[in-house]
């Protein structure tokens, strides 16, 4: 085992502190391993390689999965050597086999913290400090230093949807590419298309104010739905549409059931609300 200090064996009792908690800070590998296993053998090396060349940033974990099975057993081990990134407490990705030293400085550097990871933490910090404006600032600063890093995009995106620069936000998602495309990007991109809809309605405030009083009509059923879209309430949104298609389906040429399937296109697949709410969306036509 290597002297370096970023390169040491963890087990089942330091695992949450020295992998888990650890990779909210910075990338940790964790490399699960066997005594008998000829590839892990070649792989180690590289290794002690690759923490000296990343020191300081990365931390490299070994787990004997001899010694460790249930830990092994959690992450789904099933060949040797697997070399997992954790990064804020959870596997952000996966490399099975003996590899060469480019092939792990490039899984690496996937990884790594960047400056302007930290000016987003920086701006998650300010609008939880209720700055909003400050968040966008921060969020361009990181954009316009390091603009292919492509996660920081929705965020900047969902502050300026928040502030009501639509247009602006259309252009940020637009310069994503097919490539980097993720959930976190279709859902900002269904909150502008909610965002659209919304414009020229009552704000949120008025149309919580209409429904909690009993209002019943489609009008401000829909819109109070769009809203609640636009606020990250998925499975209320879809609810209140439901009402809307049980009551009134010819509301706004079907709109209400068409917004539905455009919501099920959107949200992550697999997400149980699209199978709840197909169902009930179903039974409602029915």
């Amino acid at each position: 085992m290597s002297n370096h200090p970023d390169l040491y064996p963890v087990s089942s009792a330091d695992f949450a502190s020295r992998v888990l908690e650890l990779s909210h800070a910075r990338p940790v590998l964790v490399d699960f391993w066997a005594a008998w296993c000829g590839p892990c053998r070649s792989i180690a090396p590289l290794l002690e390689q690759l923490v000296a060349q990343f020191s300081g940033k990365l931390s490299v974990a070994k787990v004997d999965t001899d010694a460790e099975v249930e830990l092994a057993g959690r992450y789904g081990v099933r060949s040797l050597p697997t070399l997992a990134v954790f990064r804020n407490g959870v596997v952000a990705e996966t490399l099975v086999g003996a590899h060469p030293l480019q092939a792990l400085v490039a899984l690496v550097s996937r990884h790594l913290v960047r400056e302007s990871d930290l000016k987003a933490e920086a701006a998650r910090a300010a609008l939880a400090a209720g700055s909003p404006d400050e968040a966008t600032r921060l969020l361009a600063e990181a954009i316009a230093s390091d603009p292919e890093h492509y996660v920081l995009y929705p965020d900047y995106a969902a502050c300026l949807i928040d502030g009501g620069a639509l247009d602006e936000a259309a252009a940020v998602i637009d310069r994503v590419p097919a490539r980097a495309a993720s959930d976190a990007l279709a859902q900002q991109q269904a909150r502008l298309r909610f965002a659209r809809l919304a414009t020229g309605s009552a704000d949120a405030a008025t149309l919580k104010a209409r429904i909690e009083a009993g209002a019943t009509d489609s009008d401000t059923r829909f819109h109070w739905a769009v809203k609640q879209m636009i606020e990250g309430d998925y499975a209320g949104g879809l609810e209140t549409l439901l009402q809307v298609v049980r009551s009134d389906r010819a509301y706004g040429e079907d709109a209400a059931r068409k917004l539905m399937l455009d919501v099920f296109s959107l949200l992550p697949a697999g997400d149980p609300l699209i199978r709840e709410y197909r169902t009930q969306l179903a039974r409602a036509l029915n």
